[in-house]
């Protein structure tokens, strides 16, 4: 849905992240330091910098389990969803030649390619208190909502969750799903409507009456 720039432009969007010691088992202690870097750019960058360039970092998701090159992956094959289980490819095909295969090297990728910033200010800023702070915050926020789905979106205090076994026709059913809300969303604030929408919307004809207007700010929070 995000890759849509001006609905991305057209929202107010927050992700938090699950960082908990139940997910830290699961994942590793290399958990906190993608948490670290994504928030770190979410709360140092504009909107449109943060989110392609951590939409990047999950495209290349393999690759952040190590900490060392290693023969076992590239950043090709993580692009390519060749270690997901539904085989989803990323969208950033370009330059993977230079990417080196690691954490540190698709956060250098991902933010040369999306962002003002570099892996440099933002390693420094994930040793910070700061980056402590925030992580320990987006974990409460993620961590009281979670019910167990595997993804869950909240459109204006309104949670929107997929909860049956992850396919790729499941998921782009769901996304469509998702997209469509926030742009009735938007128009239900009066904002102006992104040309992306127009598919999307109720007829400008239909009745009020006929249709649950909950009008408000659009304020999407995607937490993962």
């Amino acid at each position: 849905m995000l890759s849509h720039s001006d609905v991305l432009d057209a929202i107010d969007l927050k992700v938090d992240y699950l960082g908990s010691a139940a997910s830290i088992e699961e994942h590793g202690i290399i958990l906190e330091s993608v948490n670290k870097y994504e928030l770190c750019a979410e709360d140092s960058l504009e909107q449109g910098e943060w989110w392609p360039m951590v939409h990047c970092m999950y495209g290349l998701q393999a690759c952040m389990s190590y900490t060392e090159t290693s023969d076992a992956m590239s950043c090709s094959e993580a692009e390519s969803g060749a270690d997901d289980d539904v085989a989803i490819p990323g969208s950033d095909t370009t330059g993977l030649d230079s990417c080196v295969c690691t954490l540190e090297g698709v956060v250098d990728y991902c933010s040369a390619k999306h962002t003002s910033t570099n892996l440099t200010t933002l390693s420094a800023c994930t040793k910070s208190a700061e980056a402590l702070t925030l992580y320990e915050e987006s974990n409460n926020v993620a961590y009281a909502i979670n019910d167990g789905s595997p993804l869950w979106v909240t459109i204006n205090g309104n949670e929107y969750s997929f909860s049956t076994n992850e396919t790729d026709i499941g998921l782009a059913s769901w996304a469509t799903q998702v997209l469509s809300l926030t742009c009735q969303a938007i128009d239900d604030s009066g904002a102006s409507l992104p040309s992306t929408c127009s598919d999307y919307v109720y007829p400008s004809s239909t009745d009020s009456s006929d249709v649950d207007n909950t009008g408000g700010d659009v304020t999407p929070v995607v937490p993962v």
